[in-house]
């Protein structure tokens, strides 16, 4: 009878120890992406895109723009450039691009794509390590002057510059006129969320 107990005691132990509710959280710490309108702008957390960063390697920068094209079927975007669609890229180096796709579709993106590229650049998972904002509304140009020092006034739809908010290193990437969408360090996305959103708030609208 003993035995029996202790054998059905382990055997729930062992059950419990494989049995993991994990909950996965966004950047900014909820459930289900956030979203906040403040003012006349509307700020949204982007969650469902995988991130993977693209280094061309010696003497390969040519071969891996080539390859990338037909992945985007788009030309790979030039310096400062911005490629939308089902896989996107933007241009963050000489020789070097961060690439995103459906999280659904390529969840392990590294995986998805590293042997396309067949042995002529270093592909690193990123999506982690990032959290990316979607902002929008009217006049975003005058948003930005409140948080940077980019002259988004030249950063037209479909083009990305790298820039600093608040000492925060991110990327600015113009979607659409208005329709701007800020990925910084995961670390720093409450720290970006508060720049954007007192900006929002002041700016004169």
């Amino acid at each position: 009878m003993t035995l029996r107990w202790y054998q059905l005691i382990l055997s729930i132990r062992k059950e419990r120890s494989f049995v993991h509710r994990l909950t996965a959280i966004s950047p900014l710490g909820y459930t289900k992406p956030h979203k906040d309108i403040v003012g006349a702008y509307t700020i949204s957390e982007v969650t469902d895109r995988a991130m993977a960063s693209i280094t061309a390697r010696k003497d390969s920068a040519a071969a891996v723009k080539t390859i990338l094209t037909k992945i985007l079927k788009k030309p790979a975007p030039k310096v400062g450039g911005f490629c939308a669609g089902e896989i996107e890229a933007f241009w963050i180096g000489q020789g070097q691009w961060m690439m995103t796709a459906s999280f659904v579709n390529h969840e392990d993106i590294v995986d998805s794509f590293a042997d396309k590229f067949k042995g002529k650049a270093s592909l690193t998972e990123q999506t982690d390590g990032w959290s990316r904002l979607a902002i929008t509304g009217p006049d975003i140009d005058r948003l930005c002057t409140l948080l940077c020092n980019l002259d988004t006034r030249v950063l037209k739809a479909g083009t990305a510059s790298r820039t600093s908010v608040e000492h925060i290193g991110c990327f600015f990437i113009r979607v659409a006129d208005d329709c701007l969408h800020v990925i910084g360090p995961r670390s720093s996305a409450g720290s970006l969320y508060n720049a954007i959103s007192i900006a929002a708030k002041s700016a004169p609208f």
